[in-house]
């Protein structure tokens, strides 16, 4: 099994295990009524959850870097 550590946008860390990765996308700011309501992040998805994925920090390119590190690319 081989992880990754990812920030969630919640400030907290997100151990993936890269063999389980089902997608992930960008996704930009938010605003509702005026306000913030979501910064822009990256939702990464795993296969063995059903709950559209995790909001982290990391763009798409750190996370594909992450992965080859991982794998000893």
């Amino acid at each position: 099994m081989r992880l990754i550590k990812l920030t969630s946008i919640n400030g907290g860390f997100i151990y993936v295990n890269i063999e389980h990765i089902g997608h992930m996308y960008q996704e930009s700011e938010k605003k509702e009524y005026g306000r913030v309501k979501d910064e822009a992040h990256t939702k990464i998805g795993v296969t063995t959850h059903n709950n559209g994925g995790f909001k982290v920090a990391e763009d798409i390119e750190q996370i594909l870097k992450l992965i080859d590190k991982a794998k000893g690319i």
